[in-house]
């Protein structure tokens, strides 16, 4: 949360609609509005600015301090005879997401949702929550690689479609079909499509290997055979299988059905 804002602001951009929010899956915003704040002194290279996304019936505020995740997520009405205004200051009528909601940033809006983007990526995927606005309720949380495909609502159902990113509770290396079996139990994908998980693991365990030489700036040759050593000592088979598959979500009644659009299309060992 903020401790100090600063009330001076360096300068006020008014963008167009076409930025990222504007982009598919979600509605466009009538209008953005940034506010960059003053440096921080302890930090001048931090990006701080406020940003505010105009809707017909709501305004997403976005105040962003150069940190890990934005400072601060707040929901405004549209005022119907003055326009609501963008400033760090918390308005009366706003309503901020608890921190311990979300720690992230805005994504979009879709109908009556407002979408959320996790401030840090895990497993290859990155979090987002589906956050429905006149209630003011969380309504769903998962991971996705590379975003939502597609949001529709359809009778009441809200319906989106992503890649799945599903850290399992096992290793298919190490546990072999009674891993298989448990991941296809959960997902619905089958259990013959976890194949490629052996393949995947060996990519993960020489990508690393070769990470780390090149932050050392060692040769490849004998710092590979070193790496790849050091990588089977941390007993890198047993890290929890990670999948990810297509998937079409349905949100209806406050409850998530999760159906399995495609076979595993990546597999790789956890973070």
């Amino acid at each position: 949360m903020i401790s100090s804002m600063p009330r001076r602001l360096i300068s006020t951009a008014l963008l167009l609609p076409a930025l990222a929010c504007s982009a598919e899956p979600f509605d466009a915003p009538l209008k953005v509005r940034t506010l960059k704040l003053a440096p921080d002194p302890q930090n001048a290279g931090a990006k701080r600015e406020v940003s505010c996304f105009y809707y017909r019936s709501i305004v997403v505020k976005q105040i962003d301090l150069g940190e890990v995740g934005a400072n601060r997520l707040g929901l405004l009405p549209v005022l119907s005879r003055t326009a609501t205004q963008c400033r760090a200051e918390r308005d009366p009528n706003e309503y901020d997401l608890p921190p311990e909601t979300w720690n992230g940033y805005f994504k979009g809006v879709k109908f009556d949702y407002a979408f959320f983007d996790a401030a840090n990526g895990v497993n290859g995927g990155r979090g987002f929550m589906v956050y429905r606005i006149y209630d003011r309720k969380v309504l769903f949380e998962d991971v996705a690689e590379r975003g939502l495909q597609s949001v529709d609502l359809n009778r009441g159902a809200l319906k989106l479609q992503y890649r799945r990113v599903l850290a399992a509770k096992c290793s298919v290396l190490t546990t072999g079909d009674a891993c298989r079996d448990a991941i296809a139990r959960e997902t619905g994908v089958r259990p013959g499509s976890l194949s490629g998980c052996d393949s995947g693991y060996r990519d993960a365990r020489l990508s690393m290997a070769a990470r780390r030489c090149a932050a050392q700036a060692r040769p490849r040759g004998t710092c590979i055979t070193e790496e790849l050593a050091r990588v089977d000592a941390q007993r890198w088979d047993e890290a929890p299988t990670v999948i990810v598959y297509g998937v079409e979500t349905v949100l209806q009644d406050e409850s998530a059905a999760i159906m399995p659009r495609s076979d595993v299309l990546a597999c790789r060992p956890s973070d």
